[in-house]
């Protein structure tokens, strides 16, 4: 075993994060650690990795560790090559994404066989967090990864951890694994409560029964003499013990029938959302002669894109390429950009600037909706702010919270047309996989900016692909793309091997021409040479 822990137990003054019997990593684990926000998941990881105490137990670490954090501030050396695949110049980083790749480059540089890894995938676009598991899975030691990238999870790991109810449970198996045991779990919960409610009524029906025979008995008959009385007495004492022992029999049971809690539902929403203004025609919007540009540097030389309507578009690409400038021009309704004249526009800011700080949430919704409190009060509980937060001023919110205030505000709107920017950003796992649920539900218009490849996944029925200048359409749903993607890369390995080979005979060739072998005619050699070095630099094209 690398790490090995005992009793490990951590609190915040009155409140337990958790408190963990045993735990273990092996040589070559690959574990998620999950759980809700405010669990204990990054307090745990820097329990296990040394960056922190317990409050309780005993940790016992075998080999050496490393930790990718970005609040962490790097040091030591980073191996070259590993800043070059994380796309780095240098060791001189400002952008937070910038900073996250430092982070993990300097870690993977460390000879350790232990990797704890804390949110890596912050502030990464999609090619980052490519990189990010495909390091993950070449590596040859065990690490430990805090994660709500879900397809991540799904992809690098082989246990999950779970943090819940302050224990912490053990799943064989990835992100999906791990899902699905949870739905078994619910649905085994459900049953156990139905056969619950189902014995009580049979015994309270039973308990019912016997009360009214037991009344019955307290009455005697109607005109019976004095002898007949004291015959019926007896006889009726001893009915009413049996019964009273049935009573007590039945008593017993129910008192030993174990309580089963009802597993909560979320709330069924009763409104086709997006559908109550439907779009006409094929397309919800078209862009034409798109340009962007910073000073004299162009990220969008000319391009043009459609938005199909009623249709989920995802768009995807690495940081700095142009989404949020053309989202922007979009939102702003530029001259280059045509919107259908049933589009109704609902925008979906990083920075939820359109929420009043001194309102409710409850206010803040419905403020732009028509619907009832009941479907509003939905749509609020299937994102997880229940009763206790619908009350409160959006200013005492966290991030994550206002994110969900946000998209409760757009759902329940009169919008037909959403654009989402990375609205999975500041929210945990569970009410990503909500907000999925309910974006599939939509029936209107859905355009979305994400490196969330789960949402991609769930949500997208074509993509707008950003990338040198260009803006690239691809018809088809995520599974599609990533068969057609290996397809291309498949192809692209191809290419590489035959220009490698091309330049292996070109320093052949050269060699030749400059030693001649005996009798070789070396016009014929540097024919040749022209001829290989024009077909490297054609498969270079």
């Amino acid at each position: 075993m690398l790490l090995e822990a005992h009793n490990l137990e951590k609190g915040y003054g009155i409140q337990k994060l958790f408190s963990i019997d045993k735990l273990e990593i092996g040589e070559h684990d690959r574990i998620g650690l999950v759980g809700a926000n405010g669990c204990g998941k990054s307090t745990l990881l820097k329990i296990l990795s040394g960056q922190t105490e317990a409050d309780a137990g005993d940790i016992k670490v075998s080999c050496s560790t490393s930790y990718i954090t970005q609040e962490q501030e790097t040091e030591g050396d980073t191996s070259a090559y590993l800043l070059s695949c994380m796309n780095l110049k240098g060791s001189a980083c400002k952008s937070g994404g910038e900073r996250t790749r430092l982070a993990i480059a300097a870690a993977f540089s460390r000879e350790t066989k232990l990797l704890f890894a804390d949110e890596p995938t912050t502030n990464l676009d999609v090619q980052g967090i490519e990189t990010l598991e495909k390091m993950l899975k070449g590596f040859k030691g065990a690490f430990v990864l805090v994660s709500h990238d879900r397809y991540l999870l799904d992809q690098v790991c082989d246990t999950i951890w779970e943090i819940e109810d302050e224990k912490l449970r053990v799943f064989p198996g990835n992100f999906t694994a791990w899902s699905e045991q949870k739905s078994r779990e619910r649905e085994y919960a459900l049953f156990e409560y139905e056969q619950f409610q189902t014995e009580k009524k049979h015994l309270e029906s039973a308990m019912h029964q016997i009360k009214h025979e037991a009344e019955g008995m307290r009455r005697p008959p109607k005109r019976m003499g004095s002898s007949e009385w004291i015959l019926y007495k007896g006889t009726a004492a001893i009915q009413q013990r049996h019964v009273q022992n049935r009573g007590k029999a039945i008593e017993k049971r129910l008192d030993k029938l174990e309580k089963k809690e009802k597993p909560k539902d979320l709330p069924k929403i009763s409104m086709k959302m997006g559908a109550e203004y439907p779009m006409e025609g094929k397309n919800a919007l078209t862009a034409e002669h798109i340009k962007i540009a910073y000073g004299k540097t162009t990220i969008i030389k000319d391009a043009d894109f459609k938005i199909s309507a009623n249709k989920c578009t995802v768009i995807m690409g690495p940081n700095g390429t142009g989404k949020t400038s053309v989202i922007r021009k979009i939102v702003e309704q530029d001259p280059a950009v045509r919107f259908s004249p049933q589009a109704r526009l609902g925008y979906f800011a990083q920075d939820h600037e359109t929420l009043e700080p001194e309102k409710t949430v409850l206010q803040n919704v419905r403020s732009t909706s028509n619907q009832k409190e009941s479907v509003i009060r939905a749509i609020l509980a299937n994102l997880y702010l229940t009763s206790r937060h619908i009350e409160k001023p959006v200013s005492v919110l966290s991030g994550g919270e206002r994110a969900k205030v946000m998209l409760a505000k757009l759902l329940a709107s009169d919008a037909n047309f959403l654009i989402l920017d990375e609205p999975t950003n500041h929210i945990d796992m569970y009410t990503a996989e909500a907000l999925e649920l309910l974006l599939k539900q939509w029936k209107g218009t859905l355009l979305i900016v994400t490196h969330d490849r789960h949402l991609a996944q769930e949500t997208g029925e074509r993509f707008l692909f950003f990338d040198k200048g260009e803006i690239r359409t691809f018809e088809g749903n995520w599974k599609e793309y990533e068969t057609s993607k290996r397809r291309m890369e498949k192809a692209e390995d191809s290419v590489e091997l035959q220009r490698t080979l091309l330049n292996m005979k070109m320093i052949e060739f050269t060699a030749r021409i400059s030693a001649p072998r005996k009798g070789e005619r070396v016009e014929l050699v540097r024919e040749e040479l022209e001829r290989v070095t024009e077909e490297y630099y054609r498969l270079g094209k």
